[in-house]
């Protein structure tokens, strides 16, 4: 018997941790985080889930919670970002990002992750060309059989 279930306050936002693909549930009202492994998918798209530990759940957490939701002040609007993917790309670390305020990705947006050593991390533009367009390439290669990008 299949059964659905959905949280009534919380949203859900898929990320890739290096290889790992993940789902944060965030009940926003709490403050509460909640990390699951996402294990597969099945035909009809329902993804099946496992709690991957506390030990690897606060792994995750230490690297992410600092920057998963990112605010960027763009030319028109305030841009609202989740993170989409944390990785490792020729010895520097990156943050891949989407529009959590859209129902489709129409648009990533990368960052370098600059790990200032207490846990937390600072985001940097990438402003050279030939580096973002190898990260696009990458993420292609690495990722792109499980993302859409509309």
């Amino acid at each position: 018997m299949n059964h659905t279930f959905r949280f009534s306050k919380a949203r859900e936002y898929a990320f890739f941790h290096e290889d790992v693909h993940l789902l944060l549930v965030d009940f926003e009202r709490d403050g509460k985080q909640e990390v699951f492994y996402i294990a597969d998918q099945e035909e009809d798209g329902t993804f099946l889930l496992e709690y991957p530990g506390e030990m690897f759940t606060e792994q995750v957490q230490e690297v992410v919670s600092s920057i998963f939701f990112v605010q960027v002040q763009e030319e028109n609007r305030e841009g609202r970002y989740a993170l989409g993917a944390f990785f490792t790309f020729m010895r520097k670390e990156y943050a891949l990002y989407y529009d959590r305020e859209q129902e489709s990705i129409s648009e990533l947006v990368f960052f370098r992750a600059e790990n200032k050593g207490t846990g937390q991390y600072d985001l940097h533009n990438i402003t050279d060309q030939a580096e973002y367009q190898e990260l696009v390439e990458h993420i292609t290669d690495r990722f792109g059989h499980l993302m859409s990008v509309e």
